[in-house]
């Protein structure tokens, strides 16, 4: 597959620009058939948003730093215990979400004098980061210190990443050469177990997209219901219509499920009417999205995908 080919040239490359084949890759998977996966290119093409959920490389990890006196006593670039610190505001600061596009990484390692980069923390934290110090120091300023090795290993993973799903979809498609034998051969193999797997990993959960267009972008933990429940509303399934869903697993529970989309015919029953709320609008998705997001969820929870 030549398009498939050209994204492995450019991946394998050292000179490779890394944004060209995210953009071929997008050609790509409309040529498959699967332009739902084309979220999570997008997300990195462009850049994530502040509530979006991350891929674990998008995290960053980091040392809280921070220039203080007591008076008689200057200090800089000193560490600070960090243990009387709520969880969330440690998290926050010494494993940092990247969420800027891949274009603008890039640009921050080109411009960088340094093995390390720095990331203001708000003033309104230094009394706060204080009470770890001894002797009356007051903190003036504090930072979150980044390895610049850290945000290189952002495009490092990315590119490592989707070369392995690139392979991988090359193989399978070796045989074919129009657009008809390519989207044959792709409605007779998992396209987004494999997409999933290269990109996200084994069993982990990244929601990508949002309103009509979302998507899920990996597996669920088999028997996770509570991973399915939070999958479901995180797409507008109301608490009612889950608590029902565990009603109608829980009723088929004597029916083992083997077979992709071949439930039992509780959870046959619930995807029914969940599929006239997408029809009415009283859930707001589209009905093209909706058949997809439910039998892929259950597929997932069932350990069928």
């Amino acid at each position: 597959m030549k398009l498939a080919d050209e994204i492995i040239e450019i991946l394998s490359s050292t000179d490779g620009v890394l944004t060209e084949a995210l953009i071929k890759t997008k050609v790509l998977l409309h040529k498959i058939g699967h332009k739902e996966l084309v979220a999570w290119v997008n997300k990195e093409l462009n850049g994530y948003e502040g509530e979006d959920q991350l891929p674990d490389y998008r995290i960053v990890h980091a040392q809280v730093l921070v220039s203080a006196t007591n008076g008689a006593y200057d200090v800089n670039s000193h560490p600070v215990p960090m243990g009387h610190i709520d969880k969330k505001y440690r998290d926050s600061w010494e494993r940092r979400r990247t969420t800027h596009s891949l274009a603008v990484i890039e640009n921050i390692l080109n411009s960088s004098t340094g093995d390390t980069l720095q990331v203001q923390i708000p003033m309104e934290a230094n009394g706060m980061l204080g009470k770890g110090l001894a002797n009356g120091y007051m903190v003036q300023r504090a930072w979150s210190e980044i390895p610049v090795a850290g945000m290189a290993n952002i495009l490092m993973q990315v590119r490592s990443r989707l070369l392995d799903f690139i392979l991988e979809l090359s193989s399978e498609f070796s045989e074919a050469n129009s657009d008809e034998e390519v989207k044959k051969v792709a409605a007779n193999f998992d396209a987004s177990n494999l997409f999933n797997n290269a990109i996200f990993g084994d069993n982990a959960t990244i929601v990508l997209g949002s309103e009509n267009n979302a998507n899920i972008s990996n597996v669920l933990l088999k028997n996770d219901f509570e991973g399915l429940s939070e999958t479901l509303k995180t797409h507008g399934v109301s608490d009612g219509d889950v608590a029902s869903l565990k009603e109608a697993i829980n009723s088929d529970s004597s029916q083992v499920v083997s077979s992709k989309n071949e439930f039992g015919p509780a959870v046959r029953s619930w995807m029914q009417s969940m599929m006239s709320k997408a029809i009415d609008a009283s859930w707001q998705i589209e009905l093209g999205v909706a058949g997809s997001l439910l039998a892929t969820a259950l597929n997932h929870y069932y350990g069928l995908l």
